[in-house]
């Protein structure tokens, strides 16, 4: 695999492609390592380098309106190697068949995909993500995997499902999640050259404007190159996909894609946050039954709740998830005890290791014979929920009229939050109350804005998951690409990640992202062996050996 570390650096032969993907996160890293040896000349470029740059990071200033976002924008988005998996939870699970389908009382909802064309993906992105199994893990079916009985009690269905997160590992790496950055260079065929601190500043259209011819790059210096290509993958999140596309206005006026000023609208997230709290005298058992869960392959699950769809479309309601999270103490000591096997912590460590002796004695038992997760010293358990958004074409990402240091308007995200999301999550709130009653487990306490139903508070933000800006569908009257991701009307371009679902459903968005960028390399795979230019990827003879 050639590498260069930027594109200065690229010799005369490198300055042609048949494909070039922008950005090395779940979406780009994977498309990359799918088409590995498929003979296509592919182009990977990441506008960050090997490690964290303070001049890359500047690159990715917002003006903020609307609701309030996190203000630090690594915790949104990462330009380094590896993209935001540098900064993930490693939180992974299916969006569950409601998702789907077109919901009645949520305008604009509904994706051109049904959930059996996804279903093969999500078990590929298992190897991807560190994840055994990658589907059929979220529901009931998960006992049978664990080889034990349910433990939990009959919640109603017609209310609430039980719901399983399954985490990702990277079992080679300290057991950490799954970072897409550190062996990347090892994972690349040799049609595949990467180039790092080349930052996309233009997409070149033929002059029919109906199909891709190049793109242009900037390095650190802001010295551009041109690269001839028929197709491109943009792999850059749903703030960043939207804002490249809105910048290329050279050719298009108002940014390709956006005959129908539909790129940056329907900018969805999830918030997510504590509604309720629990006594902690007496809870050990809830936390427990809804903590986390270890498979004998070493995998973790973490068990949870989720709306039933009947509810849902009952009501009028959003899907929804929620979960028990305990604040752990600073004198917790299994962070202690792991301090002192990396030798650190000192005689402090020690002493909170033998004050909890009880503690880290019950907890090596569930551990190791109850292969549950590890009881920890908190001193607050909550009731979490997280929720789709309305998608709402009002909430949006623009442009600014600031710069950055290499020329490109910066984005300006409008974030709105609905009524519907907050009455779901209060709705949520409320049916676990009863049902926590009804079974006779410890009561939840629902927070005062829940209660007295008032304003959401404000340490709800935006938990880095921006969707939605370059929404999939089968017209471009509602739409910006198409079910093969390429954008309407515009052959060779193609949008991958979050920034193409429709809606968001409760799940977090990682196992999806890198299934459709499976999908989308099996399309690109299939389209270069046909020979066939419809979608910018010329014929390849390498590719009519396969």
């Amino acid at each position: 695999m050639p590498f260069f570390c930027a594109p200065a650096d690229l010799p005369a032969t490198a300055l042609a492609a048949d494909l070039c993907i922008v950005g090395t996160g779940p979406a780009g890293a994977t498309l990359a390592r799918e088409l590995s040896g498929s003979g296509l000349r592919i182009l990977l470029l990441e506008s960050g380098s090997e490690v964290r740059q303070a001049e890359a990071d500047a690159l990715n200033e917002v003006e903020q309106a609307g609701y309030p976002r996190v203000a630090d924008q690594w915790l949104v988005r990462n330009r380094i190697l590896g993209g935001t998996s540098h900064s993930w939870s490693g939180r992974c699970v299916p969006f569950d068949d409601i998702d789907f389908v077109r919901r009645p009382w949520v305008p604009h909802s509904g994706w051109p995909l049904p959930p059996r064309d996804l279903s093969p993906y999500f078990d590929r992105a298992a190897a991807y993500l560190g994840l055994d199994p990658g589907n059929g893990f979220s529901d009931a079916r998960f006992w049978a995997l664990a080889g034990r009985r349910c433990p939990l009690p009959a919640f109603d269905p017609a209310l609430v499902l039980p719901h399983m997160w399954q985490f990702s590992r990277d079992m080679t790496a300290q057991r950490d999640y799954m970072r897409f950055g550190p062996r990347l260079k090892a994972q690349l065929g040799d049609n595949v050259t990467l180039v790092t601190n080349a930052t996309l500043c233009d997409i070149d259209l033929a002059p029919s404007c109906d199909r891709v011819s190049g793109i242009t790059l900037a390095g650190p210096d802001g010295s551009r190159r041109r690269i001839a290509t028929g197709a491109v993958a943009l792999c850059c999140g749903g703030i960043e996909n939207a804002r490249l596309l809105l910048n290329a206005d050279s050719q298009v006026p108002g940014g390709i894609g956006n005959g129908r000023d539909l790129v940056g609208r329907y900018l969805m997230d999830h918030l997510r946050g504590p509604t309720a709290t629990f006594a902690l005298r007496g809870s050990a058992g809830l936390q427990r039954m809804f903590g986390h869960y270890r498979l004998r392959n070493g995998q973790v699950f973490a068990a949870g709740w989720r709306l039933s769809p009947a509810l849902q479309e009952a009501e009028g309601l959003l899907n929804c998830s929620a979960w028990l999270e305990g604040r752990i103490t600073d004198d917790d000591p299994w962070n202690a005890l792991k301090g002192l096997a990396r030798g650190r912590g000192g005689a402090l460590a020690i002493g909170r290791v033998a004050a909890h002796a009880g503690l880290l004695l019950r907890g090596a038992h569930d551990y190791l014979v109850r292969r549950n997760g590890l009881p920890r010293k908190i001193d607050r358990l909550d009731l979490v929920c997280m929720v789709e958004q309305l998608p709402n074409p009002d909430s949006r990402v623009t442009l600014s009229a600031r710069r950055d240091r290499l020329g490109l308007r910066q984005a300006r995200i409008e974030w709105r939050v609905n009524r519907e999301d907050i009455r779901t999550m209060a709705r949520m709130t409320a049916i676990l109350g009863a049902e926590f009653a009804r079974l006779g487990l410890p009561p939840a306490r629902a927070d005062a804005w829940v209660a007295e139903s008032e304003a959401l508070p404000e340490t709800f933000r935006d938990v880095a998951h921006p969707t939605g800006t370059t929404r999939m569908g089968h017209s471009p009257a509602d739409s910006v690409v198409d079910p093969d991701c390429q954008v309407h009307g515009v052959a060779g371009l193609f949008v991958a990640g979050s920034s193409v679902f429709p809606t968001s459903s409760h799940a977090n968005p990682t196992q999806m992202i890198v299934a459709l960028a499976l999908r989308l390399a099996d399309r690109l795979r299939e389209t270069a062996r046909d020979g066939s230019t419809a979608s910018g990827l010329a014929p390849d003879p390498v590719m009519a050996r396969m």
